[in-house]
């Protein structure tokens, strides 16, 4: 499903990622576990087209990334460290929103924001302002802004950074649930 090939990232002198290969199976979770400043998050940046690589390829069954960044970019779900939400919308609006901007449209568009909304059990606040939610809510929002439209492929970074224990395992119970129809990537830096 993902092949990855002698990927790498560098700043100036300092290399944020070494040349690195691997090929993911659809369904799998894979983690990528590793200190703070290991490259995880930039290598994910790589792995959604966020950010380009200085050296390799990212496939998604066979098609390179680079020559058709859009058409894959429809097929993934993203989940940044650091989730730029609006804090003043309400969580329907914004995955509302969220759902336009990954070309969802009508009664289907409908439809999938109840289902994330279901998926991640945060029905019962879509309509709170997303600045009255605790952390973790918040982080099952983006989970669930990163759920919409069925993406084949999951990208995760550090999705349960700032949750207590309970949070912690109710995420990842939903990221077990979410592999059923999704292959994931997840980063940490906590065995």
């Amino acid at each position: 499903m993902l092949e990855v090939h002698s990927l790498s990232r560098r700043y100036d002198d300092y290399v944020a990622v070494k040349p690195l290969s691997f090929t993911v199976q659809a369904g799998e979770i894979v983690g990528l576990l590793g200190h703070n400043g290991a490259g995880k998050t930039t290598l994910m940046k790589m792995l959604s087209g966020y950010l380009e690589p200085h050296s390799g390829s990212v496939r998604l069954d066979h098609t390179e990334l680079a020559t058709a960044p859009k058409q894959l970019q429809r097929q993934l779900g993203y989940l940044p460290e650091n989730l730029p939400v609006y804090q003043d919308m309400l969580v329907a609006d914004y995955l509302d929103y969220a759902a336009n901007l990954k070309g969802l449209q009508g009664p289907a568009k409908d439809q999938e924001i109840r289902r994330v909304l279901q998926a991640t059990d945060i029905a019962a606040k879509a309509l709170q302002k997303i600045a009255t939610l605790s952390r973790g809510y918040k982080q099952r929002v983006g989970v669930a802004q990163a759920l919409l439209g069925r993406p084949r492929l999951l990208i995760l970074d550090e999705p349960t950074n700032g949750l207590d224990p309970s949070q912690t395992l109710q995420m990842r119970q939903l990221i077990k649930e979410i592999a059923r129809d999704a292959t994931v990537i997840l980063s940490t830096h906590i065995m």
